[in-house]
């Protein structure tokens, strides 16, 4: 991740007025994200806290592991937020290459949508590391969404198919588990229907898996 970029100098000095919105509505909903950045008080917490002894005392006391340091940042603060109509007509999109997170401007007061993008650009940060992150975010919100949604191991099996994954990958867009998974739990915390982050808004009614067997 290239954090040479200024984002409270952009911000000041350079943003629009649609620009500092999108980039209000982003801070303020970072707190929904800080489990995809390892914080003691979240689901993947306990994946960086260990169990230490004392040569002193012999007494057993936790303390949380040190993870890379770009994982402890808010990632929007090196990305380039716009408010521009992507070429293809979507609501938006992130540039994993350019470190750009970008919302059209009929989708602006969307919420959906922003939250959409921020998973992308958290997601972009994790896959900067060790798969084992990956999978330590991915298992803890499946260990932690799996009693809240009874369909949830069918709607995986469903989503995971390499067809379905191809479909979505050529019309623009990479979405693993990991993303689906903390689709829905932003949708639990936002009292969304059930696929509305994911969907763009569209809730559940987005999914036709018909050409599964």
């Amino acid at each position: 991740m290239n954090t040479e970029f200024d984002f409270f100098t952009w911000y000041h000095s350079e943003a629009t007025k649609e620009e500092r919105y999108l980039a209000d509505r982003v801070r303020e909903f970072e707190e929904l994200f800080h489990d995809m950045m390892f914080e003691p008080d979240t689901s993947s917490g306990k994946f960086i806290r260990v169990k230490t002894k004392s040569l002193e005392d012999d007494e057993w006391s936790e303390m949380d592991m040190d993870i890379p340091e770009n994982l402890t940042y808010e990632p929007y603060q090196f990305c380039r937020l716009i408010v521009t109509q992507p070429e293809d007509g979507s609501y938006g999109y992130f540039d994993r290459q350019n470190q750009i997170l970008c919302i059209a401007p009929k989708y602006l007061k969307d919420d959906s949508a922003i939250l959409h993008e921020m998973i992308h650009m958290h997601e972009f940060v994790v896959n900067e590391y060790p798969i084992f992150y990956h999978e330590a975010l991915l298992w803890s919100l499946y260990s932690d969404l799996k009693n809240k949604i009874p369909e949830l191991d069918t709607i995986i099996n469903e989503h995971a198919h390499i067809l379905n994954e191809n479909i979505l990958y050529e019309s623009g867009g990479l979405h693993d588990i990991l993303f689906l998974l903390k689709s829905f739990d932003l949708d639990i915390k936002k009292g969304y229907l059930l696929g509305t982050v994911f969907g763009y808004g569209r809730g559940d009614d987005f999914k036709d898996y018909s050409y599964i067997t």
